[in-house]
């Protein structure tokens, strides 16, 4: 039987509300030092746990976090996760999450369903989904606890920026003096946001270090997600008859399949990946550090203090020379 508040009062011998004053920290209740010792040591021995559902009824938090994510995601996301829920623990909170693609009703489900149990604080993460930006949008209009993982299509709506322009130019600089000359990059189907920035951020380290940007050299993915197909198309549309000698490719599923491609015609290429995936460093390649630590504090910081959704952060990503 789950232990109550009037068990611990009864023990103790104060009342119901001295307890409960004490296990929410409150500093303003008249309890004596020694008794206030006595209730949390008894709580703990009891593994006494708050009953969320009168809570929630008293107007409180539920000091739960509901996480949208998109269950196609690659290791940016995954890693991101792990982060927010470490920094989540560290601030007495437990992160829900909902895995969707490409499905706003699901979401719409979920983000009812979790509603429903008290959740009142989103991150969202999966909502760059080129088709259903309108049903994205009515979804989460006039929500006033939601944040965005880079821009949404909402205006106005508090989100974490993320940038790897200064760590691009920084790679290219290095990557420069070593003597390449054709820099090229693979990305994602342009309609989605994050990818065109990615290729929009990539040019711009170009311009930065004084070098004209070679559009044959930017080779966009197709719509389906398929390595092997992306990656021989990439291969016959652009490496080949192109021949860049540096290639930045964020994901390492990409990177190895390409680095098995080119094994097999005899082409060498320097390749830098971006994702921070520890995979990179086990066949000695380069990779940015997002700064995933980063992301997540100020995503929680936006969630839990709306008085710093005043401007929007911009997390640089960090190029680390070997």
């Amino acid at each position: 039987m789950a232990v109550t508040l009037k068990d611990i009062a009864e023990q103790i011998g104060v009342s119901n509300q001295a307890v409960s004053a004490v296990l929410n920290s409150k500093t303003n209740c008249r309890v004596s030092k020694e008794k206030r010792e006595r209730i949390l040591k008894l709580a703990r021995d009891l593994n006494y746990q708050a009953n969320m559902s009168a809570s929630i009824l008293r107007g409180r938090r539920s000091k739960l976090i509901g996480i949208f994510v998109d269950s196609f995601a690659r290791y940016r996301t995954l890693r991101l996760l792990q982060e927010i829920e470490r920094l989540s623990s560290k601030r007495g909170y437990r992160i829900v999450t909902s895995f969707t693609h490409d499905n706003i009703a699901h979401m719409k489900a979920d983000y009812l369903q979790f509603q429903r149990y008290g959740i009142s604080d989103f991150i969202c993460c999966a909502h760059d989904y080129p088709r259903f930006k309108e049903e994205v949008a009515a979804l989460f209009s006039g929500a006033e606890n939601v944040v965005f993982m880079e821009k949404p299509c909402l205006p106005g709506m508090p989100y974490v920026r993320t940038s790897r322009v200064e760590a691009m130019t920084a790679m290219i600089a290095d990557a420069c003096r070593k003597g390449c000359k054709r820099f090229g990059t693979l990305y994602g189907y342009h309609a989605m946001q994050t990818e065109y920035t990615q290729r929009d951020e990539f040019r711009q380290a170009l311009r930065n270090n004084g070098l004209e940007v070679d559009e044959k050299l930017l080779f966009e993915f197709p719509e389906k997600h398929d390595v092997d197909l992306r990656i021989r198309l990439a291969m016959e549309k652009m490496i080949l008859p192109y021949r860049p000698d540096f290639l930045y490719v964020d994901d390492f599923p990409y990177t190895i399949t390409l680095r098995t491609q080119l094994e097999e015609t005899g082409r060498k290429i320097m390749i830098h990946g971006g994702n921070g995936d520890p995979l990179f460093r086990s066949i000695k390649l380069n990779t940015f550090d997002p700064r995933y630590e980063k992301i997540a504090e100020n995503l929680l910081d936006l969630l839990l203090h709306p008085e710093l959704r005043t401007t929007v952060p911009v997390i640089e990503a960090v190029y680390r020379r070997k």
